[in-house]
């Protein structure tokens, strides 16, 4: 009789099986932390984009030409001409925030709230005098609502005319 020791079939195959369970173990962890990192930055991307086309509305909104240049003053629409004479207008179309002008451009998809908030220079709530009469708008409040439910980003910003 020989004394050599060896492994058995059996504990070759618990072997395999526990280096398995912890293997399947540790790649969940590894692929929740991966997915964790991606989503963060999917919602960093869509944040900067959308802080983009915020900062672009109030930009193009002081240079409204002058007091007798808003046109339309709605709840979820502004349309003004500028001081170069280009008539703009932002709009939510569907989940689209649009620009438009000579041609119609998107800032911002995946909106589901824009909503315009006019404002007199004493801070009272307005009631917009349209062009040609000369408007009443101090200030225009914009709340832009991103995403829906737990997701959904306010982002939310007050423009004053340069020329008012």
């Amino acid at each position: 009789m020989r004394n050599e020791r060896g492994v058995t079939l059996i504990e070759m195959i618990l072997s395999i099986v526990l280096i398995g369970i912890i293997g399947t173990v540790a790649a969940g962890a590894f692929l929740y932390s991966t997915e964790s990192v991606l989503t963060g930055n999917n919602v960093r991307e869509a944040t900067q984009v959308n802080r983009l086309a915020m900062d672009r509305m109030v930009r193009e909104m002081r240079n409204v030409a002058d007091n007798t240049s808003v046109v339309a003053a709605g709840a979820s629409t502004f349309t003004f001409v500028d001081t170069g004479g280009n008539n703009i207008s932002f709009t939510l179309a569907g989940t689209n925030l649009n620009r438009v002008s000579a041609t119609t451009d998107t800032l911002a998809a995946n909106v589901s709230a824009l909503a315009f908030t006019y404002f007199t220079n004493t801070g009272a709530a307005a009631v917009p005098n349209l062009s040609p009469a000369a408007t009443d708008i101090w200030w225009v409040q914009i709340a832009l609502t991103v995403g829906t439910g737990s997701s959904a980003v306010q982002f939310r910003s007050r423009v004053h005319p340069r020329s008012f």
